[in-house]
């Protein structure tokens, strides 16, 4: 067997490996697209089941503004936290050689921020 002939049975084995590769994955997206419209039939069944169930509604009310009340920002001096905040950060840092940490400014941060960025960094 001559190199060409290796070269033939190689080019041969690359041309079914990717055709096979590749009527798999037609095979998945076509499975996904039918699970997709079954779902989006039953749901549109659900639906239809649940507003012929559903009483007849009066007029709509009309929807209440919400109200805007004005928190007070508490001033308070601080010092005692930052204090605090810098010696918890010298003493995670330092511990591991690193150069020294200077805390410019510590600004409150409202819990719903902190709440959405932990469900958006830790979602999985």
């Amino acid at each position: 067997m001559n190199w060409l002939e290796k070269l033939g049975y190689g080019g041969t084995a690359t041309v079914i490996g990717l055709l096979i590769v590749f009527a798999g994955l037609t095979i998945i997206i076509v499975s996904l697209k039918i699970m997709a419209a079954v779902f989006k039939m039953v749901e549109n069944r659900k639906a239809a089941k649940l507003a012929a169930q559903a009483p007849k509604a009066e007029a709509p009310v009309p929807a209440a503004e919400p109200a805007t009340a004005e928190v007070p920002v508490e001033v308070t001096d601080d010092n005692e936290l930052i204090a605090v905040i810098a010696a918890a950060i010298a003493a995670f840092d330092f511990g591991n050689g690193n150069k020294p940490v200077k805390i410019k400014s510590i600004k409150r941060v409202s819990g719903w921020k902190s709440a959405a960025r932990t469900e958006q960094l830790y979602k999985f």
